[in-house]
């Protein structure tokens, strides 16, 4: 994906004191758009403040999109969703990541349900990685916490 062919819609957090449980039924659209940001900043483990990475997720499948992160200093602090551009650009700021992740929907959901390790998917050539490798290898720490 072209990153200056894209337009980004931020998702707003909601104000949320419990973090959610990711069922059986839980889509990649439900996820980014309504539970990351109380997952990943509700966790109970340690924030790690020296993870700092934008990261773009390429969903295949069902409930397909593209979904750029931006994590710092261990907290989610932005998702936007991303839109191919048909007209001018947005006058927000494009998160441009250092690494995208290309998988499908099943992979995504299966990484979260921590029923595979982003390791493990990436071996069975179920995830491909555009980038920077050194931010894929911080991503096994960050499933920690989704």
């Amino acid at each position: 994906m072209n990153n200056k062919a894209c337009q980004t819609i931020d998702i707003k957090p909601e104000n949320t004191e419990k973090r959610p449980d990711i069922t059986s039924e839980t889509t990649p659209v439900e996820y980014f758009e309504e539970l990351m940001f109380a997952r990943v900043n509700l966790c109970s483990l340690s924030k790690i403040e020296s993870l700092n990475a934008v990261i773009r997720f390429v969903i295949a499948g069902d409930n397909a999109g593209s979904w750029t992160i931006e994590v710092e200093a261990g907290l989610l602090k932005r998702v936007v969703r991303n839109y191919t551009a048909t007209s001018s650009p947005s006058s927000e700021a494009v998160l441009v990541p250092s690494s995208t992740f290309l998988m499908n929907s099943e992979t995504l959901m299966s990484i979260i349900r921590k029923e595979i390790t982003p390791q493990q998917a990436f071996f069975k050539k179920m995830v491909q990685i555009e980038g920077d490798i050194a931010i894929a290898l911080k991503m096994n720490v960050l499933v920690n916490y989704l």
